[in-house]
């Protein structure tokens, strides 16, 4: 029988046994002083969790923590989430995880508006006059001397387009191999857009499941997918 009933998840909620997942897209510098101060409070209220803290838990089944743990994620390689978003968190003494697209750090400056309104990658009106609206590889290897890096597929799937092998290869395994590359570790954990759970039915969901990634994401879960 799961330990996982409405009993269970009562007590552990009133207990502080819980995680709280806050996603972030977009991080404007019109908006710095904002994400400052909404990180400031989760820190008030919560503890940053890293891959460790979630293996103990997963491992153990102990909360080991003070408070309720938070995760913050910064998700689709904007150009903003390195030089907004990754320098608020460095401020503030709080490690947080990215979730970068691949494909769109080899694009061009001049191609990335183009490429944006086929993929799901949205351009604010304040950053139109922007030379580049994503990050680049070299933006990317700095922020991973200090933040997690998971891995989001290459160009923004969703995990039902994902259906023939060239497709796991392009949006799966490739940008797994790249993040392993450029961090010198696995990417922790693994989200398809939408947050869709790996189903081991489809390409996709096999794929994820086989990559030896530990954690897949959804919206509002970590997932323990391996052991």
């Amino acid at each position: 029988m799961s330990i996982l009933t409405k009993d269970y998840q009562r007590q552990a909620f009133a207990d502080g046994k819980l995680l709280r997942i806050v996603n972030w897209h977009n991080t404007p510098e019109s908006q710095r002083g904002v994400l400052k101060a909404e990180l400031s409070w989760y820190l008030d209220h919560y503890v940053p969790l890293l891959p460790e803290d979630l293996d103990r838990f997963t491992d153990t089944g102990e909360w080991h923590l003070p408070k309720p743990g938070f995760i913050p994620v910064f998700y689709d390689s904007y150009l903003n989430n390195a030089t907004v978003a990754a320098p608020v968190c460095d401020e503030l003494g709080l490690t947080a995880w990215f979730f970068p697209t691949t494909a769109i750090l080899d694009v061009p400056p001049e191609e990335q508006s183009a490429y944006a309104e086929k993929h799901d990658f949205s351009i604010l009106d304040e950053e139109r006059d922007q030379a580049a609206y994503a990050m680049t590889w070299d933006d990317l290897a700095v922020i991973a001397k200090r933040h997690v890096i998971a891995a989001h597929t290459a160009n923004h799937a969703a995990a039902k387009d994902i259906v023939t092998p060239d497709d796991v290869e392009r949006e799966i395994t490739a940008p797994i191999r790249a993040l392993t590359e450029l961090t010198g570790v696995a990417p922790a954990a693994f989200a398809f857009l939408y947050g869709t759970p790996p189903d081991p039915a489809t390409p996709a969901g096999r794929a994820v499941l086989d990559s030896g990634i530990r954690y897949a994401t959804t919206n509002t879960a970590y997932l323990r997918i391996k052991d």
